[in-house]
């Protein structure tokens, strides 16, 4: 009888340690990846944890950074300003939270208001150099591109149509979207491409195509550089649901909205 009486004690134990693991909540969020989502990222964030008691910390690194620390648990949240891969897929959830276009960036000093995804094909491939075949000043164009692993890279190419290994041998590369824009805002031949919502007003933006980028031109479809800001988890996690809740809410589709980016319905 005393054997059955400590066994049965021992199941209750074990029956309410199981119990406890399932309803554990978790506290904190890591979220990582593109430096282009970063900063929304990091608004969501503040405006969530005014409402919750889970902590969210927010840093960069690139999309690939992203899906790799998603991928292997040191990230709860892998962030990416392209489309996931097939195989990525395999591994991890991803959820569109946004639209965003990428935007063709001059210097201030550059008459040159609009260009062609075709000529900007041939400048990041080497074909156009300088800025008076495209009816600017006689001077050599200074191509401003991201690093290996940039969502925001994969997008430009993806869409002007070139590989990695055609861009230009002597393209100025960038680790950030900030050392896009100090680059460019400082070399009057400069050409670069950062996300829309983090223009700055010491560049300028050019048309592409005659099209203005903007919430309009992205939503409509005709402005064709544009991409999805991607949130990555492992599969089937549900660590991350109350953020998201928070991301897809009247509050927080306000929030993407004033970044200047388009929200999407879940």
């Amino acid at each position: 009888m005393r054997k059955l009486w400590i066994f049965g004690v021992c199941c209750l134990l074990l029956v309410g340690c199981s119990t406890n693991q399932k309803t554990t909540k978790k506290t904190e969020l890591l979220i990582g990846g593109s430096t282009s989502v970063q900063p929304l990222m990091e608004k969501l964030a503040e405006n969530f944890m005014k409402e919750s008691d889970m902590k969210v910390s927010v840093q960069g690194g690139g999309s690939s950074v992203g899906v790799k620390g998603a991928n292997e648990g040191v990230l709860d949240i892998g962030s990416v300003s392209r489309e996931l891969e097939d195989e990525e897929k395999e591994k991890l959830d991803g959820v569109v939270i946004a639209l965003d276009g990428i935007v063709v960036i001059v210097n201030q000093k550059n008459k040159v208001q609009n260009i062609t995804l075709e000529q900007l094909h041939e400048i990041y491939t080497g074909k156009i150099t300088n800025w008076k075949q495209l009816g600017g000043v006689d001077a050599t164009i200074s191509v401003v591109s991201r690093e290996e692993g940039s969502g925001t890279r994969d997008g430009f190419e993806g869409i002007v149509g070139f590989e990695s290994n055609e861009l230009i041998k002597d393209a100025d590369i960038q680790n950030s979207t900030g050392g896009v824009i100090s680059t460019v805002s400082t070399n009057a031949n400069g050409i670069g491409y950062i996300s829309m919502g983090s223009v700055s007003d010491q560049v300028d933006v050019l048309r592409v195509d005659e099209v203005t980028p903007s919430v309009e031109t992205i939503t409509n479809g005709s402005y064709a550089l544009q991409r999805p800001f991607i949130l990555a988890t492992k599969k089937d996690s549900e660590d991350a649901q109350e953020f998201f809740n928070f991301i897809f809410s009247e509050k927080g589709k306000e929030i993407i909205e004033d970044m200047k980016y388009i929200p999407v319905n879940q």
